[in-house]
């Protein structure tokens, strides 16, 4: 669970329709913000720092790939999961989804079910990571803490 309640995901895609979906499919489970191209992306990325985002690689003006590049060397922002939800299922735009450091690449359209699992899949292995992070940093020392924390990350 985010910080502030409910996972916070920004479903970011040129087409209002499409986010509208996207939304649908991941309300009331999670916060959803929504952003129409990569510029609002980055900014609201970079002042809401999202748990997660929901990405489509194919957007007039700045693509999802520049957004992808963007948010990954903003100290901010490089450490929240992106997955790309996109029409292009060739390899070679997986692969330069992949290689824009997303997690994970879906094709659309995108199946409710398929969208919810990867997204708990990759914010559960994102909240690990982070509490590692903070373990290697020394940022946590409270031994109840650890174990309350280790154990919710279980659950």
């Amino acid at each position: 669970m985010s910080h502030r309640g409910k996972p916070v995901i920004l479903v970011v895609d040129d087409q209002t329709t499409v986010v509208r979906i996207m939304a649908n499919m991941l309300q009331p489970e999670y916060a959803v913000r929504i952003a129409t191209n990569g510029e609002m992306a980055l900014e609201i990325a970079a002042t809401q720092v999202p748990d997660f985002i929901l990405l489509d690689m194919i957007m007039p003006g700045m693509s999802g790939i520049e957004v992808c590049h963007a948010l990954k060397k903003t100290t901010v922002t490089e450490q929240i999961p992106v997955i790309f939800v996109t029409s292009m299922d060739d390899k070679h735009n997986e692969q330069a989804g992949l290689a824009a450091r997303a997690v994970d690449y879906i094709n659309k359209p995108a199946s409710p079910v398929i969208v919810k699992s990867r997204v708990d899949i990759h914010l559960s292995r994102s909240r690990q990571e982070r509490f590692i992070r903070h373990l290697a940093n020394g940022s946590i020392r409270d031994s109840e803490l650890i174990q309350r924390t280790a154990q919710s990350l279980l659950d």
